[in-house]
């Protein structure tokens, strides 16, 4: 058995060759090498480092010009659609104040033939049938001043039509609104 005193004893003694041989190591090395390993891995880790930017510079310009592209692109189209709608706007403007000019033109003509009809149709409806005489209690003298205000009556309607049939023409019809 071991006692304690010598495990002890055997661990510094283990400790001590381990210092020795610590310094016959620190003795060995080569601390130029060791300098030359370490600027050899900070070269790799550059040149990885300047290989991924100028890989994303490259990738970045592309991107840009396909986006200005795609801005030309969409500003043509724009420029396109809004010469449609120009050329589509005066179209219909030109068919408006041809459909004015239609409309305006045939106004007097219509209005004409309006009155004309307005006129046939006076002319041809009968006259409502003259009242029988009643009895003859009343005196001559004013069945003569009675007829003359049928008469009348029955002329003014047909005049104020027929005058109102020939200054139609001169209006004009409102135009309609595109």
């Amino acid at each position: 058995m071991t006692t304690i005193t010598e495990t002890i004893n055997a661990q510094v003694k283990s400790i001590v060759d381990d210092v020795k041989n610590l310094q016959d190591t620190l003795k060995k090395l080569d601390v130029s090498d060791l300098q030359k390993q370490a600027q050899g891995v900070a070269q790799t880790a550059l040149g990885t480092a300047t290989a991924a930017y100028a890989d994303l510079a490259k990738r970045s310009e592309k991107l840009v010009e396909k986006a200005n592209e795609s801005v030309d692109e969409y500003a043509k189209q724009a420029r396109e659609f809004a010469d449609e709608a120009q050329k589509r706007a005066e179209q219909l403007v030109t068919d408006a104040k041809t459909q004015v000019t239609k409309v305006t033109s045939k106004a007097p003509t219509t209005a004409r033939k309006a009155a004309e009809k307005v006129d046939t149709t006076v002319k041809k409806t009968p006259e409502p049938a003259k009242k029988a005489p009643a009895a003859k209690k009343a005196p001559a003298k004013k069945a003569p001043a009675a007829k003359k205000a049928t008469t009348a009556a029955k002329k003014a309607p047909a005049k104020t039509a027929s005058a109102a049939a020939k200054k139609a023409p001169a209006k004009k019809a409102p135009a309609k609104k595109a």
